[in-house]
């Protein structure tokens, strides 16, 4: 909401009325107000009426008072009050009458006292003088101030803290000459703009003292009060704070005298009696409603004016309000009061007041706030919180729905969770906690759903800092920005930084303390002032954000150092650096993300302050790798994107997927909870808060995402406990409930109940009770049996057991097992067979093996738990770390891990008096090579000694040593050696003959050596320095030469790292071991480095060929002295005998720099230097100087004549207006020209009025307020030229002041006086009044009057014919009044409402009868609004209006009110209470126990209520009791019945009862789907299912009698009705019975394990491999013990010397060492039961191109050289040119070195060009051999030419052959082509360049190029100088904004010119303009950037000029 609407305003303040003593004056108001305002006037509080010599008019919007014959008494100040009823406003006007002296306006006060004045204990200056200035010379003499300083405080105003109402002063003293000019202002405004004159003084004092002081200071008055002191040498900046405290008395007293009346205010504009001027209360019903969403903000600005400046309150529902966190109040920038309400509450709801008061009275305006709650509320939403520093914060709202997601926001910015923040969500709960709050986290939080409901709470942080900072502080460039604090207790040390740096004093920057306030001022801000500011007390500290807003547009820049730490669990750590340029515009950076594969980008955080992010996978919807980015966005734009660097994988936050459920057990059975989540994560479980660890009583088990725990031995205390689990963000509860126990064993099977065992056996019988704790006893033949050695009796959990662990007959008999209450007996009979071994073949009982290879011994027994022992030799053998005995059912095994040769031996199993024998024999492996393990290439120098080295797998393994497939003896230099395992072959002195490859062999295993002898490297012997420096002038003789170690060793020469040729001009030699390199005749292009280079060595020589010293020679139209007029180029032309010659210029003996006015340019040998704007200054000897040679030039400037420029452009005939400004200007052609001005042939000479200003070249007069006087003729004298002006001065058209082009609308009473008024521009202009076009005239109703400017005519008794258009005609100008006369509004009762009594549920009725039809009516109950919906109905029909009030409640009582337009109709409405009574009789409930039951009954009234009850207790609802109620049925629910809820329950009223009977009946637990027997394999898994006839029933599973414990192989899941059991990874000992019992019901099943027969898992895939390589065939098995067969192609394949065959686990393999072709095949790995092949293919190698053959290009005369390199030696190869195969010959050579084919063409030819092809087997390359014709050289170059211009030139050059050539003719780069000005023509060896015509255009450098060879000539064309008569100028222009460069030359010529920004040519495009206008060049660049700042050159011909470009 941006205002109030309708409270009266002040449109435009009176001014300041000055009359004469007799006339008439009058005071004009206007004011604007819906609904429109009364307006009285008063003077010195006393009400004026209209009457006598008082006049009280209005004119639409305008209120007039005018007194006739006006008296100095009538001086003064009037007041105009306007009000209505939205609020009042006051204006005050002066009138003034001549004659007398001025009254003063509230007495301004003077300092007079010489000595400081003291303000509420701080002494705040220094000595104040009277007012008045002291003469300048004085002041200089006594301060000591020299001539020319700045100022500078040197004692600067202090901060100051007064009560209300008290003076204030500033004084300060400054010090600067001339004395400096002090200006005061407040928060960056001036005072007079703030404060009215009468309010404040500033002055000046002798001494340098300033002083400011104001006068009864008010609150608004509180401020940043600046001094400003400037002279002409610079400025200084000084400033205070004032601090204005109410005094609690005074504003007591204020209260009471500003009470409110009780009477109504109604002024009148004619007449009556005014009412009070004290503040008037504003109804509710009255004000202006305004309607906020809960969540949002409501924003109140209220336009007020007045002189004082009035002070303002804010008040809700009459209670003033205080700026705080959700409370902002303000002045903004455009003077609008503005109260704030941040994130509105449904309590915020009220009536909103501003009022308004200074010395001259009140106003109030008020708005009546209306905040709406969401369409879905909160459960319970957000309350406040008040927490210490550094404690937990913990919010908690309740959302409607459990699956609506939520977010949380500190104010504006949206939380993430993380370390600071902690985020849960438990059902429809929603909780935050924030860890160590700081005073920081002071604020406002909401919780957010997404359909915009929002729940909101205050967190209040108590600390030492008791207020604190505001979140973020926004301020314009050049205010003051401004920061209080208060903190507890005085003795804390306190500090202000700014990002981090700690705060000084300094002339911009304030810190003021006083006592426990703090204040941070900073004074004229900038862009750079922005930052965090941060107030440190102790360890608490408080920030906000200083955001500076610059006053242009500033859009976005982007972020920089974009950085992102993954080294987080989950999550990613986001860093960016704002831009450093960031203007001060309010940006907000947001990131995005994006996933792998996706195009789409999604946001994910945005943030005003934050320059980091932290990203969780809570925040994502999948799984992924995920990319992001950051920008800046403001309101102007959005910046480029910054990519972050990496990405990041980020998982999804956990979730329940299966949650928690209650368990109830009985007292001493195990409770199982579990939960799933969404991902598998470490959790942790709690009961009743104590937090459960694994082991004992607990086990918890994780199960991938499964948690569960099992509490076993359940006791009574645990009954109604909480079981919670809680991991990262997840958290679920369930109750646990414990019955009491009932001992009961539970019924045998016929098999448990009848047991047979054979002899030796372990006799197990067990049994189950109900009850874990329960007591049992064993007997025996009614023996009671006790635990000994072979006897053992057990107890786990419920099942009792006894164990007799080996029966013999003694133990057959009855067993049995009783408890107190219940027993169960056991048939027993023991009987046994002999254990006997099952038959094994003879092979199997034979093993052999090798050593460290697996042996297995196995057998079969008769019974599976006979115990058998193994013997070796005789001797028992035990398990140990290599011996493994094991039973499997009736197998029987004995394993050894790693066979040696001390296993070998005879082995028997004895099982009782049977034995089984086996005997095992184990043999060596074969010796291998352990190191190398792979081939070896060796090299070796000739005479050194060379030594082959390989290990063995054993020391005593022979080998053979082989070279070249020849088997090596030792002798001569051979050695073989033999050290343990290690095995060498030593060579002495070895040579080239010893290369070749040696073998090292064993029986099994080889290794290769390829050796390799070289000889030794070639050396350089002299120059003995590696860089050797030599320098040569042109045409000497240059010879570089070394010395190499080997006479016959190759060297190349190499120039700048390219190799060199033999040529005329470079001779190669090489003499023994000498090498040369000579140039007989050196030129500059053979500077460069030199290398000689060898295999292994190399010398480097630096040659430096110099040129000759440099000569200069003068042009010849290039006289020695030259003469110009200033303004006229100078240029000055030198020709240098070398291109780069180094030039210089000086003037009078000191060097000349390039500026602006000055440029130094070079054209080829032509150096030129050309000053373009010359002055006489410039004049002097002018010097170019070339080290070796100087020329001298004499330049001579001299002033031209003064003219006055485009003189027939001036306008010299002006006709002004009376009071315009008149402005004569010309521009000369001289800035320095005196200028002499005259009127009508008299001198004028400069006073208040004529002002003679000069600007540069131009002139001109300027007079002020023009007056008829002012006409005439005006001429002005410029010595060498004159001109004339001819003024006349008219007078303006009449005008009527402050008319408006719309007509204003006005409405007045029938009766009532019409008044118009109207002020014109001059007192004599006739006017003439017209009611609709109709003449109106003075007649008995009707008086026109005029008076001085002032038109005015009255109407009285106007009546509604008088309507219509009024105007007033003043000839040039018209005024519109529309006037409509309203006719008073009847409204009457004709009935009224009557009183109406009905009884409790019946219908009430109110009718009345009003007049007129369409009278507004409004019913009222208890003088509210009645609120109409499905009870409350209003109908009308004509003049009658009905009110219906349905089903009538006892709180319907009340006074129903009818008000129409302020008329009311009254009737009372009385309701009777009617007797509830029971209406349907109700019948007996049957329920189970476990489940649910309703009880319901009837009433006869809806709205009864009642009351349930059981054994006389009051039922209220609870976690098992639910009310519930439905028109006249009511409900109570009973959930989760036990037998104890069984009885009689009574539903009563006040005047009934009833009662209903429950019936309980104990579940029965039936079995509906049973077990079954299951059959299945080792390490297979089974499953067991049971369905029972109950859901939530508590099972037992048991294996052969033992309750089954779950484990990770044992997994027991129950899901409503149904119960499982897993059995994963199973073995054969896991057979037995499996048994499912519950509450008596009881159903088992067999499980059989079988043996798991051999398997592949992994068969043999076909192999295809490449000769000479290995391959290895891989297949895996199911059993790890298991032997196999290898076969080749039917054919068993046995390990050898190129074949392993292997074990490793369960894999088995074959490998090939060294593949042949003769390897192919089909290979099977057979393993009896099954079995599997595959094929090996061995292919030969193959033949590829390493190197292709490379394009050649060279010279005649030279050599060409081809290579081409295959992949395999010894393969042949030939060589072809177009087809044709080479034969070698003299000239052609062919030859193979290894893999590489070399072909050598010798002395080429032209004709030898051609196709090169070489071919081998099935490969082949090619490549194109050019050869170059020797090159034509230019014997006689082109010369320079100098032509007229409009003559022929003809350019030629002498070339050394006449034979086919081709040349080319350039002008600069552009070839140029025969046209019909330009001949191009060759006359044998002469080449000719014929140009017709020439014109200043063809000027320029001309080329000839033939073949290789180049030769260039400069032309210059003589015209007229081409000269630069505009000269660019500097631009300087804001960042995308266009820049524009004019240059003018003086001669139009077609040759386009070339414009250079920052040395870079500009070319003609979409954001480059060039444009070319006869003389005139034109740049325009678009679209400017900050890096196109630099430097514009423009160059056409010799004429340049250049300019700055600037871009902001």
């Amino acid at each position: 909401m941006d205002s109030f609407g309708g409270a009266p305003r002040v449109l435009g303040h009176p001014r300041p009325v000055v009359a004469k003593c007799g006339a008439d004056a009058t005071l004009r108001c206007q004011i604007d107000g819906d609904p429109r305002p009364d307006v009285i006037w008063e003077r010195k509080k006393v009400p004026i009426s209209s009457g006598g010599r008082y006049e009280l008019s209005e004119e639409g919007n305008a209120f007039l008072l005018t007194i006739s014959g006006a008296t100095p008494q009538d001086a003064g100040q009037y007041i105009c009050k306007a009000k209505n009823s939205v609020g009042e406003t006051y204006a005050a006007a002066a009138l003034k009458v001549e004659g007398e002296a001025e009254p003063g306006e509230g007495g301004r006060r003077q300092v007079v006292d010489s000595q400081p004045v003291k303000e509420r204990g701080h002494l705040n200056g220094y000595c104040t003088g009277r007012e008045g200035d002291a003469g300048l010379d004085g002041q200089h003499e006594r301060n000591g101030v020299g001539i020319g300083d700045k100022p500078r405080f040197l004692i600067k105003p202090l901060s100051l803290r007064v009560d209300r109402g008290e003076d204030a002063a500033f004084s300060c003293k400054i010090r600067g000459a001339p004395c400096p000019e002090v200006t005061w202002a407040k928060d960056g405004k001036k005072l007079n703009d703030v404060f009215e004159s009468s309010h404040f003084s500033s002055s000046r004092q002798d001494g340098g003292w300033f002083q400011l002081k104001i006068y009864r200071t008010r609150t608004p008055d509180k401020g940043v009060y600046t001094c400003k002191a400037v002279n002409g040498h610079g400025e200084a900046l000084a400033g205070a704070v004032l601090l204005v405290e109410p005094v609690p008395e005074r504003e007591d007293r204020k209260r009471s005298s500003n009470s409110l009346a009780d009477g109504r205010w109604s002024p009148r504009p004619r007449g009556g009696r005014p009412g009070s001027s004290e503040e008037t209360p504003v109804g509710a019903s009255k004000a202006k409603k305004f309607a906020v969403a809960e969540g949002k903000h409501a924003k109140f600005r209220c336009s007020i004016t007045g002189k004082p400046k009035p002070e303002i309150i804010w008040k809700k529902d009459g209670v003033p309000l205080e700026a705080g966190r959700r409370h902002l109040i303000f002045e903004d920038r455009e003077g609008y009061y503005t109260l704030k309400v941040l994130y509105c509450k449904v309590r915020d709801t009220g009536l909103y007041a501003c009022a308004a008061s200074n010395a001259l009275g009140n106003t109030l305006s008020a708005v009546h706030l209306s905040v709406k709650g969401p369409a879905v509320p909160f459960r319970r939403p957000l309350e406040d919180l008040e927490v210490k520093e550094r404690d937990v914060a913990v919010l908690e709202c309740e959302v409607p729905d459990a699956a609506v997601p939520s977010a949380w926001y500190l104010e504006d910015q949206r939380l993430m969770p993380g370390g600071k923040y902690g985020m849960e969500q438990e059902g429809t709960k929603r909780r935050l906690t924030i860890q160590d709050v700081g005073t920081d986290d002071d604020g406002v939080y909401l919780c957010e759903t997404p359909d915009g409901a929002k729940s909101i709470a205050e967190l209040t942080v108590k600390g030492p800092i008791v207020r604190k900072l505001p979140r973020k502080l926004e301020a314009l460039e050049g205010e003051s920005a401004v920061f209080y604090v208060e903190v507890e207790g005085g003795d804390t040390e306190v500090r202000w930084c700014r990002d981090g740096l700690e705060l000084h004093e300094t002339p911009r920057t304030i810190l003021k303390s006083f006592g426990n306030t703090h204040i941070l001022v900073f004074i004229d801000v900038a862009c750079q002032d922005a930052g965090v500011v941060a107030f440190v007390a102790g360890r608490s500290k408080t920030s906000s954000r200083l955001k500076v807003k610059a006053s242009r547009r500033s859009p976005p820049v982007c972020p920089t150092a974009a950085t992102m730490d993954v080294d987080r669990p989950n999550s990613a750590l986001l860093t960016w650096v704002p831009a450093p340029s960031q203007a001060a515009t309010r940006s907000v950076f947001v990131v995005e993300r994006q996933e792998a594969g996706s195009q789409e980008w999604k946001k994910c955080f945005t943030s005003e302050t934050a320059t980091s992010a932290e990203v969780a996978g809570d925040t994502v919807e999948c799984e992924g790798h995920y990319r992001f980015r950051v920008c800046c966005v403001n309101k102007y734009g959005r910046s480029g994107h910054v990519e972050f660097p990496t990405a990041v994988h980020l998982v999804p936050g956990p979730k329940i997927h299966s949650r928690l459920r209650g368990c109830e057990v009985a007292e001493g059975e195990d409770a199982q909870f579990s939960i799933e989540l969404s991902v598998a994560m470490v959790g942790t479980w709690f009961l009743n808060s104590a937090q459960l660890r694994h082991g004992g009583r607990c086990s918890i088990q994780q199960a991938q995402t499964r948690h569960s725990l099992v509490l076993r031995d359940t006791l009574s205390s645990e009954d109604a406990a909480d079981v919670t689990f809680i991991a990262n963000g997840v958290r679920d509860s369930a109750v646990l409930k414990v019955k009491p126990a009932v001992v009961k064993f539970r019924p045998l099977s016929e098999s448990d109940g009848k047991k047979r065992v054979e002899t030796g056996d372990a006799i197990v019988l067990y049994c189950e009770v109900s009850h874990s704790s329960a007591n049992a006893a064993w007997f025996k033949d009614g023996e009671e049996l006790r635990a000994s050695d072979g006897l053992n009796i057990q107890s786990d959990g419920n099942m009792r057991r006894i164990v007799i662990r080996s029966a013999d007959p003694s133990h057959a008999g009855v067993y049995t097992c009783e408890t107190s209450g219940d027993a169960v007996k056991f048939n027993v009979d023991v009987a046994g067979p002999p254990v006997e071994f099952s038959p094994i073949p003879e092979e199997d009982r034979q093993k052999s093996s090798m050593e460290l290879d697996p042996v297995v011994l196995l057998c079969h027994v008769s019974e599976k738990d006979a115990e058998v022992a193994w013997y070796k030799d005789g001797c028992e053998v035990q398990p140990s770390d290599n011996i493994t005995l094991q039973a499997e059912g009736t197998l029987r095994r004995l394993i050894i891990r790693s066979a040696a040769a001390s296993d070998a031996g005879g082995y028997v199993c004895q099982a009782g008096s049977d034995s089984l024998q086996f005997a095992v024999s184990v043999r060596e492996p074969p010796v291998t090579i352990v190191e190398p393990k792979a081939d070896i290439v060796m090299e070796s120098r000739v005479s050194e000694d060379t030594r082959l080295q390989c290990e063995l797998s054993r020391s005593t393994g022979t080998v053979r040593w082989l070279k070249d497939g020849r088997a090596v003896e030792e002798g001569g230099r051979i050695r073989l050696l033999s050290d343990g395992p290690y095995r060498r072959l030593t060579i002495l002195s070895s040579s080239p003959e010893d290369s070749g490859e040696y073998v090292c062999e064993t029986d099994g295993d080889s290794v290769f050596f390829q050796l390799t002898v070289k000889e030794p490297p070639v050396r350089i012997i002299s120059p003995g320095e590696a860089e050797l420096e030599m320098t040569r002038l042109v045409s000497e003789r240059l010879e570089l030469c070394c010395e190499i170690s080997r006479v016959d060793a190759p060297v190349r020469w190499y120039k700048d790292g390219l190799e060199v040729d033999r040529g005329p001009n470079l001779i190669l030699e090489a003499r023994g071991g000498q090498r040369r390199l000579v140039i007989p005749a050196t030129t500059v292009e053979d500077t460069g480095e030199y290398a000689c280079d060898t295999e292994d060595d190399g010398v480097v020589f630096l040659v430096t060929i110099t040129e000759p010293p440099v000569t200069l020679t003068r042009p010849q139209n290039m006289a020695e002295q030259v003469e110009r007029f200033a303004g006229t180029p100078v240029v000055l032309e030198v020709e240098a005998s070398r291109l780069d010659a180094d030039v210089k210029w000086w003037i009078n003996g000191e060097e000349i720099e390039e500026s602006k006015n000055v440029a130094v340019t070079e054209d080829g040998f032509t150096h030129r230097l050309t000053i373009r704007s010359p002055t006489p200054k410039d004049s002097g000897k002018y010097t170019c100087n070339a080290v070796d040679a100087k020329l001298d030039f004499l330049v001579k400037v001299t002033d031209p004549p003064v003219t006055i420029l485009r003189k027939s452009e001036i306008k010299t005939n002006l006709k002004p207006r009376i009071a315009d400004d008149i402005v004569l200007e010309c521009e000369l052609s001289g800035a320095n020209a005196v200028a002499k001005w005259h009127k009508n042939s008299q001198r004028i000479e400069g006073n208040e009025r004529y002002c003679q200003e000069e600007e540069g070249a131009f002139r001109s007069l300027v007079i002020l307020s023009a007056e008829p006087g002012d006409s005439g003729e005006y001429f002005l004298d410029v010595g060498d030229d004159s001109i004339h002006f001819q003024v006349t001065v008219e007078e303006p058209p009449v005008t009527i002041v402050g008319n408006s082009t719309v007509p204003d609308s006005e409405e007045v009473a029938a009766g009532d006086d019409l008044i118009l008024a109207c002020e014109v521009s001059r007192d004599n202009a006739p006017v003439q009044w017209f009611c609709n076009d109709k003449l109106l005239t003075s007649d008995s109703r009707t008086c026109i009057e005029s008076s001085g400017a002032l038109r005015k005519i009255t109407i009285s008794n106007i009546q509604a014919s008088d309507s219509g258009k009024y105007t007033c005609d003043a000839v040039g100008d018209k005024m519109i009044r529309i006037v409509r006369v309203q006719v008073p509004r009847v409204v009457e009762f004709l009935t009224e409402l009557r009183n109406t009594a009905v009884l409790e549920g019946e219908d009430a009725v109110f009718k009345c009868v009003v007049s007129p039809e369409d009278v507004q009516l409004v019913w009222l109950m208890d003088n509210e609004p009645m609120a109409f919906g499905d009870r409350f109905l209003a109908e009308q029909n004509g003049l009658c209006h009905t009110l219906v009030i349905k089903k009538c409640q006892m709180s319907d009582r009340s006074r129903i009110t009818a008000e129409a337009e302020g008329h009311r109709s009254k009737a009372s409405l009385k309701v009777q209470e009617a007797q509830v009574t029971f209406t349907k009789k109700t019948d007996a409930v049957e329920a189970e126990e476990f489940g649910d039951a309703t009880l319901e009954t009837e009433i006869s009234l809806e709205t009864g209520e009642v009351q349930w009850m059981r054994q006389g207790v009051v039922i209220q609802s609870g976690p098992r009791h639910t009310l519930g109620q439905n028109g006249c049925k009511r409900r109570l629910t009973i959930q989760n019945l036990t037998l104890s809820d069984r009885g009689t329950y009574r539903c009563e009223t006040l005047h009934d009862r009833t009662q209903v009977k429950l019936n309980v009946e104990p579940r029965k637990i039936s079995v509906r789907k049973g077990l079954t027997d299951h059959d299945t394999f080792e390490r297979e898994t089974a499953s067991f299912e049971v369905e029972l006839s109950h859901a939530d029933v508590e099972g037992i599973w048991q294996k052969d009698g033992i309750r089954v414990k779950p484990n990770n192989q044992w997994r027991v899941s129950a899901n409503g009705r149904f119960h499982s059991l897993t059995l994963s990874s199973l073995t054969l000992e896991d057979t037995g019975t499996i048994v499912f019992s519950a509450e008596g019901a009881r159903t088992a099943g067999r499980l059989t394990v079988k043996e798991t027969p051999v398997s592949i898992l992994r068969p043999l895939a076909d192999v295809r491999v490449e000769e000479d390589f290995p391959a290895t065939l891989e297949c895996e098995f199911s059993r790890q013990i298991l032997e196999v067969k290898w076969f080749k192609n039917g054919k068993a394949l046995k390990p050898g010397k190129n074949c392993r065959i292997y074990s490793m686990g369960r894999k088995r393999f074959c490998q090939i060492l060294q593949c042949s072709l003769a390897d192919s095949g089909t290979y099977t790995c057979d393993a009896g039961d099954a079995n599997t092949l595959c094929a090996l293919e061995v292919y030969e190698h193959k033949l590829e191109i390493i190197k292709d053959l490379e394009d050649l290009y060279i010279q005649e005369d030279q050599n060409a050289v081809f290579m081409c390199e295959v992949s395999l030696e010894d393969v042949p190869g030939e060589w072809y040119k177009d087809g044709c195969k080479i034969r070698p010959t003299s000239s052609t050579k062919i030859r193979t070195d290894g893999t590489k084919h070399f072909l050598l063409m010798c002395d080429v030819k032209a004709e030898d060009a051609g196709e090169i092809h070489f071919a081998a087997r099935d490969v082949e390359s090619t490549a194109y051999l050019e050869v170059e014709e020797l090159p034509v050289s230019i014997v006689k170059p082109l010369r320079d030419r100098t032509a007229l211009e409009n003559h022929r030139v003809i350019l030629e050059c002498t070339v050394s052959s006449p034979r086919c050539c081709r040349a080319t003719w350039f002008k600069g780069q552009r070839e140029l082509a025969p046209s019909d000005r330009v001949e191009i023509l060759a006359d044998g060896r002469s080449l000719k360049l014929v140009i017709q015509q020439v014109v200043a255009g063809d000027e320029g450098t001309y080329s000839v190029k033939v073949g290789e060879h180049t030769s260039k000539a400069k032309l210059m064309v003589e015209a007229q100088a081409l000269l630069v008569v505009t000269e660019l100028e500097d631009v300087e222009v804001a960042e995308h904004e266009a820049a524009s460069f004019q240059c003018q030359v003086s001669v139009d010529i077609d040759k386009p010119p070339v414009w250079t920004l920052n040395g870079r040519a500009l070319q003609a495009g979409p954001s480059v303009r060039l444009e070319s206008r006869g003389a005139v060049h034109k740049l325009t660049l678009k679209d400017a950037s900050v890096d196109m700042s630099g430097v514009v050159r423009f160059t056409v011909g010799k004429a340049k000029s250049s300019a700055t470009l600037s871009v902001k």
